[in-house]
């Protein structure tokens, strides 16, 4: 039998699902975006490191999203609570620095 994934908000910009996932909503996505912390949760095995403060979180490394579809790829830091966003983004945040946004705006 497969358990139920769970989903606990942290704080309004932060949730971490049963999984091992953490996520946070993407200012410019417009959509949550994850980062695997537990081993096994992601389908490629990629892990990342959390400094475990959930006010101002630390993800590393990047975190790439969509890199096979250039057109909706975002790509980005987390650090201390500032999403840095790449110049391979796709859309208007590319090479921004900005505030983390809360997940049900």
């Amino acid at each position: 039998m497969t358990r139920a994934e769970t989903v606990t908000e942290l704080t309004p910009f932060l949730e971490y699902w049963s999984s091992g996932i953490y996520m946070f909503k993407c200012p410019g996505c417009k959509y949550l975006h994850p980062f695997h912390v537990k081993e096994g949760a992601h389908h490629n095995g990629s892990i990342w490191d959390f400094n475990g403060d959930i006010n101002k979180p630390t993800f590393t490394p990047s975190l790439l999203v969509n890199d096979h579809y250039p057109a909706s790829r975002c790509h980005l830091f987390l650090t201390e609570g500032k999403i840095q966003f790449l110049s391979d983004c796709h859309h208007e945040l590319a090479g921004q620095t900005v505030d983390m946004v809360p997940i049900d705006v």
